[in-house]
């Protein structure tokens, strides 16, 4: 590897890297905004430097890892493993459900995004929201779907159009380091409100001030100041006073980062690895507590070296079968070698992100995106989502285009529209995940799915027991063609 970082020579994917000003401070994606938490966002790292205010703390240390939430209310207990921005061990501290001293969860309160359409094995989370361990939920939506219908309570949140807000498009900070840089520039955009929130609907900075009026603390959350006075003071934090005025951005709308010059471009990613010099690229990772020797010198690894064996993985479980400190090919638990599994279920359903949509967002809602049929096809009236199949597997089940189709498996069933294609090899269905509908044909949790969460098939599984990510992206399902009943399985029993 003694090419890392030489002139001409390339190890990434060419994804990220566009030569722009990554110097221009604007909070990003997790750093914190008017949170005030100062423990889990970034906000301790740059933000509360630039914009001071009042903190807040959850009392309660307690944790649930999001893809172990139904067995959490189901089973009253689950384990997990942390993500951890700061070190390298960081994601080693397993914690454990219920803490210490902790009370059950007997309340949820569900603000943003759609854990039926997103998550794995998902008629899990319905039969949590209809248990009785469960015994009160919020859902605070700007749409009826997904998880809504289960609420007892909805809080009716306004769209984008219908509030103030200020952002930078790609900027992932707090969470991930410069993601502006998949973009072409880095541009800053003021979130005009257009009208007044429509019905009783409100912004999510007015339920919370609200809420927190109701508690006594809303003079404590609010420090005094409304959603425009909270845009300029993070306008006032940025670096965006430099470039232009506050009644100038207002009117314009947006900003874009000039380019830097190409004599104060920042160095290539890794040449000074491979001239042997300290690191000096726009970068605080890794921290000072992850080098083994001295700081800024060796690569984000524990020895500092390009590593073939893991060493953080080696201290920590040198014999993990699931994640070995040296990297080698695994078999899919779930996958056409699966004896036993593939003989009732033999195609391999791939599940990737979509093209036309983004999570739930962009679908259903009677929304353009609905018209594509690359996303969704109409048929009698209503939008069915979309299952790719070979067109020879196809013909063997009876099958021809648009058919609608019932896909299946063990965890659940999920009615599409059948799209025939020579693109896939011939045991492969592909369709992508985060429907935003959820519409079973008869009992919640028990019955066929004709909405399109297609990750009701997937298995509920992590990537390795040690670690909480999900698995999401392929399992083993059977195709027929749907009879236009609510049941699970075929007739055959399968």
């Amino acid at each position: 590897m003694q090419g890392m970082g030489k002139p001409g020579v390339n190890y990434g994917h060419l994804q990220w890297g566009t030569p722009i000003d990554l110097h221009f401070y604007f909070p990003g994606y997790a750093d914190g905004g008017i949170s005030g938490d100062v423990e889990n966002t970034g906000m301790p790292i740059s933000l509360y430097q630039r914009m001071p205010q009042l903190p807040s703390f959850n009392p309660s240390t307690q944790k649930v890892p999001r893809l172990r939430i139904p067995e959490a209310i189901l089973e009253g207990k689950t384990e997990g493993y942390p993500w951890n921005g700061k070190t390298i061990e960081g994601q080693f501290q397993k914690f454990s459900y219920p803490a210490a001293g902790h009370a059950p969860i007997r309340m949820l309160y569900k603000y943003g995004g759609a854990s039926i359409g997103t998550m794995s094995e998902t008629n899990r989370y319905v039969k949590a929201y209809r248990s009785e361990n469960l015994e009160f939920v919020v859902n605070q939506s700007i749409w009826f779907e997904g998880e809504a219908k289960f609420a007892d309570v909805i809080l009716p949140a306004c769209t984008q159009f219908e509030r103030w807000d200020i952002s930078e498009f790609g900027g992932t900070g707090g969470y991930a380091l410069h993601g502006q840089t998949q973009m072409n520039h880095r541009i800053v955009l003021m979130q005009h409100k257009c009208i007044e929130p429509l019905g009783e609907s409100k912004s999510d900075y007015q339920i919370f001030l609200e809420l927190a009026n109701r508690l006594g603390l809303g003079a404590y959350f609010s420090e005094g100041m409304n959603e425009i006075d909270w845009v300029k003071r993070l306008f006032d934090a940025s670096d965006l006073p430099q470039h232009i005025s506050w009644p100038e951005f207002l009117k314009k709308g947006y900003f874009v980062v000039p380019a830097p010059s190409e004599a104060r471009r920042d160095p290539p990613a890794l040449r000074w690895f491979y001239e042997g010099r300290k690191k000096d690229v726009p970068e605080p990772h890794p921290l000072p507590g992850d080098y083994g020797k001295q700081y800024l010198e060796g690569l984000q690894t524990q020895s500092g070296k390009f590593e073939f064996e893991c060493s953080s993985l080696k201290r920590f479980d040198p014999d993990d079968p699931e994640r070995p400190p040296i990297v080698k090919y695994l078999p899919s638990w779930e996958g056409l070698q699966t004896k036993g599994l593939v003989e009732r279920y033999p195609l391999q359903m791939i599940s990737p992100h979509s093209r036309f949509s983004y999570h739930t967002l962009s679908d259903g809602k009677e929304c353009a995106a609905n018209d594509i049929e690359e996303h969704r096809v109409r048929i009698d009236g209503y939008y069915y989502w979309v299952m790719r199949i070979n067109s020879a597997d196809a013909k063997a089940r009876g099958i021809k285009q648009h058919d609608l189709v019932k896909a299946f498996n063990d965890r659940g069933a999920v009615v599409c529209a059948a799209q025939l294609t020579e693109r896939l090899p011939r045991g492969t269905v592909h369709s992508y995940e985060s429907s935003a509908v959820y519409d079973p044909m008869g009992e919640p949790g028990n019955s066929v799915d004709r909405g399109g969460c297609i990750n009701q098939l997937t298995p509920k599984r992590s990537i390795a027991a040690k670690v909480s990510g999900t698995a999401v992206n392929s399992c083993l399902v059977e195709i027929e063609r749907w009879d236009g009943s609510g049941k699970l399985r075929s007739a055959a029993g399968a």
